[in-house]
């Protein structure tokens, strides 16, 4: 049987890509991938759904009360329902490769959901003397719309696509004799700003704490907000060498990415998810983490360190991104 994560790897989709799709957040998902949680079952079969596996089988039976109260099918479709109304904003931001999985996948989920949710349980009659509790859940009874008329009620016009300013990160990296070149946050939309600059705050002296902080602006006023900060792909800025520290002080969920020859090493820190192990091998541009508050911060960013040797270095001029 495969894991999630390799279901997920061989459909080429991030937990960010997941989350949209299914509605369940990213931090759970890459929980539940990494044995820290377990997934309800409304959330297994949702993410069965979505990766194409077979249809779920039905619940159990439900007791009269839970039947009477039951809005999970309706909630379902809502939550579909926003998936499919922010799918031209994902046409538009998603790479070719994956958009191709996202027609067949709501397709189905959205004719499981119909047949479900529209089924209608037949009418309860009961007597004084009536004991049991067990009443049917299915029906022949199915009104006949087509998913697309079911759900086109629910469905929200297409949202604005954010302003892109016009430093949003570039997304090519290298390495030369200045220290790794590239943008470390590689938003889907929006721009990325700088927080705290080289040796301000916290980030003195420099020769131990030097870094910047780096967020993502979402509506173009210049200033970072937790909503478009939280969970955007961190990136590797060269290749190298993986070393992971979890829930340490002040940095949190913590990655280092140390350079073949020894010479440079990168600090990622206050990760809300690190999708990289400790000794593995990394490529420039690979995303190693998830933007979170981990750690001492007073919001979701990524503190970013560059080291030559023993002598830390300003990122400032090397990331290529971030307005001040």
């Amino acid at each position: 049987m495969q894991t999630l994560r390799q279901l997920r790897r061989s459909r080429h989709l991030t937990f960010v890509d997941l989350a949209l799709l299914t509605g369940i957040p990213a931090r759970t998902i890459a929980e539940a991938e990494y044995g820290l949680r377990h997934l309800s079952r409304p959330e297994a079969e949702t993410l069965a759904l979505v990766l194409g596996l077979s249809t779920p089988t039905p619940l159990p039976s439900l007791s009269r009360h839970q039947a009477q109260s039951s809005v999970i099918p309706w909630a379902l479709m809502t939550g579909l329902a926003a998936v499919l109304s922010i799918a031209p904003l994902m046409n538009e931001l998603l790479p070719d490769q994956q958009r191709h999985l996202y027609t067949p996948i709501i397709v189905q989920a959205g004719e499981w959901l119909v047949t479900r949710s529209l089924s209608v349980p037949p009418p309860m009659t009961s007597t004084p003397t009536e004991t049991t509790s067990e009443i049917a859940t299915e029906s022949s009874i199915v009104f006949p719309l087509s998913a697309g008329e079911a759900l086109a009620p629910l469905i929200a016009p297409a949202p604005r696509l954010p302003h892109l300013a016009s430093n949003k990160p570039s997304v090519s990296f290298y390495l030369d004799e200045n220290g790794p070149h590239g943008c470390p946050v590689q938003p889907t939309a929006g721009q990325v700003v700088i927080t705290q600059g080289y040796g301000i705050g916290s980030h003195t002296p420099v020769q131990v704490w030097g870094a910047i902080d780096l967020a993502v602006d979402g509506n173009g006023d210049g200033f970072a907000e937790p909503g478009s900060s939280w969970y955007t792909p961190v990136i590797a800025t060269h290749p190298g060498k993986v070393k992971v520290t979890l829930n340490s002080y002040p940095a949190g969920n913590h990655v280092w990415v140390v350079a073949p020859d020894g010479t440079w090493r990168t600090g990622y820190s206050h990760l809300a998810v690190v999708m990289v192990i400790d000794g593995q091998q990394v490529q420039a541009g690979e995303v190693i983490g998830l933007m979170g508050d981990t750690g001492v911060t007073s919001g979701p960013h990524l503190d970013y360190q560059v080291w030559r040797g023993d002598t830390n270095i300003d990122p400032t001029p090397l990331v290529g991104c971030g307005l001040r």
